[in-house]
């Protein structure tokens, strides 16, 4: 069993076993409010300003408030789009894992495990280059494939 610890924000740690990986980490919290109540409020919130602009009696803001709200609707369901589903589950077995892929974003790198199902789960804040070097080998034993 191997260990990747994650930044002191993160406030989690990754183990990898012979047959499946564990994740503990806080972002696992908070991946159900930003990727299940946030499209809600955003096409919630399309809606009202569509609505808004057909009540309207001016042409701008009738023409503004139709663009904010096919905006405001769009974003919210194509955050709900199928290749974008995230899962937050603890335990991810080998066999479940079709690839991993390493992406770095604001000075953060993040990982994210494409499972069989289409769903991915993303784990933030790993310290630093040695620590992806670490799942690297942990992936390379166990045969599955990986980005960067």
């Amino acid at each position: 069993m191997k260990t990747v610890r994650l930044k002191k924000s993160a406030n989690g740690e990754i183990y990898l076993k012979n047959h499946h990986i564990e994740i503990h980490d806080k972002s696992s919290r908070t991946n159900w409010v930003i990727f299940k109540i946030l499209p809600v409020i955003f096409i919630v919130f399309g809606i009202f300003q569509i609505y808004g602009a057909i009540l309207s009696a001016s042409i701008f803001p009738i023409i503004l408030g139709l663009i904010s709200g096919i905006l405001l609707f769009s974003i919210g369901i194509h955050l709900y789009f199928p290749d974008f589903r995230r899962t937050n589950r603890k335990e991810l077995p080998i066999s479940e894992i079709k690839n991993v892929r390493l992406k770095k974003a604001f000075g953060r790198l993040f990982v994210d495990f494409k499972l069989s199902d289409k769903s991915t789960r993303r784990v933030y804040n790993l310290k630093d280059g040695t620590d992806w070097n670490l799942i690297k080998t942990y992936l390379t034993e166990n045969n599955i494939a990986y980005s960067e």
